[in-house]
């Protein structure tokens, strides 16, 4: 079952970087050493390898101990990629969100301030979003693993309904989908398959008797995020492209195209 369908629920904050490490990257963006064309390398690779880190654990296997070119492995490699790509388009608007803060009104900051703030948006990015984005790669990935499963089953359990938890938690726009039935290869999965927020608990039974649900005249909730309207297991993604880390400035483009000339695995 997913575990993550209430917003409101505390997320055990990841501290991945040490204060040592906000102390040289702050000096370092101060002196030029780091900016919009030359990303941190080490802050990458610790982030996406803990999203992948992750990914392993929400898919139940790593790709380590997966046989090479099997449908665990095709899938495995492919959301892993996915999750670097994510990690190189962090890193690039937490070091834009860094560098913004070197100017106030065209007055250059003075090095107290520029750390004190620095150190909050480097605080909210690696620790308050990461640990979001850590827990998100975990029900994402058991979502892909799920749908691989739902895939096989397919022929004699032809039909999937969504499920909330049923407590009083539970958001207004997924209670909305509670009980809704339809067939595996229905379109609408692509968008409304869990987990559809942040933190989401809703969960899919799969069966061969479950009558389809006529959505004629049904509005579906325009508040389930856009970021969250995809099936992980059908487009092999953790993280959509809608996602604001991909809102890249016009002049990036180009530079982000090829992963801010970060390494991908």
């Amino acid at each position: 079952m997913c575990s993550f369908c209430d917003i409101e629920n505390k997320v055990e904050q990841l501290h991945l970087f040490e204060e040592e490490y906000y102390d040289n990257l702050i000096n370092a963006i101060y002196e030029g050493k780091i900016n919009l064309r030359q990303l941190d390398v080490f802050t990458y690779n610790k982030i996406a390898g803990k999203l992948t880190e992750g990914v392993f654990k929400g898919f139940g296997v790593d790709i380590e101990t997966t046989l090479y070119n099997s449908p665990d492995y095709k899938m495995l490699n492919e959301l892993r990629k996915n999750v670097y790509v994510f990690s190189g388009a962090k890193v690039y608007q937490e070091t834009r969100a860094v560098v913004s803060l070197l100017t106030d009104k065209d007055k250059i900051t003075s090095f107290s301030d520029f750390k004190k703030q620095a150190k909050t948006v480097l605080a909210d990015y690696n620790q308050n979003y990461l640990s979001a984005e850590y827990n998100s790669a975990i029900s994402q990935s058991r979502s892909a693993s799920q749908w691989m499963e739902i895939e096989k089953d397919k022929e004699t359990l032809g039909m999937l309904t969504y499920n909330t938890v049923g407590d009083g938690r539970v958001r207004f726009e997924h209670a909305m989908l509670n009980g809704i039935s339809r067939p595996v290869d229905d379109k609408w999965w692509d968008k409304f398959y869990p987990p559809n927020g942040w933190n989401c608990r809703c969960d899919v039974t799969q069966s061969d008797d479950a009558i389809k649900t006529d959505l004629r005249g049904f509005r579906t909730p325009d508040t389930v995020p856009k970021i969250f309207q995809f099936n992980a297991g059908k487009q092999r993604i953790v993280f959509s492209k809608k996602h604001p880390y991909f809102d890249i400035a016009d002049r990036d483009k180009d530079f982000a195209k090829m992963n801010f000339n970060l390494p991908l695995p």
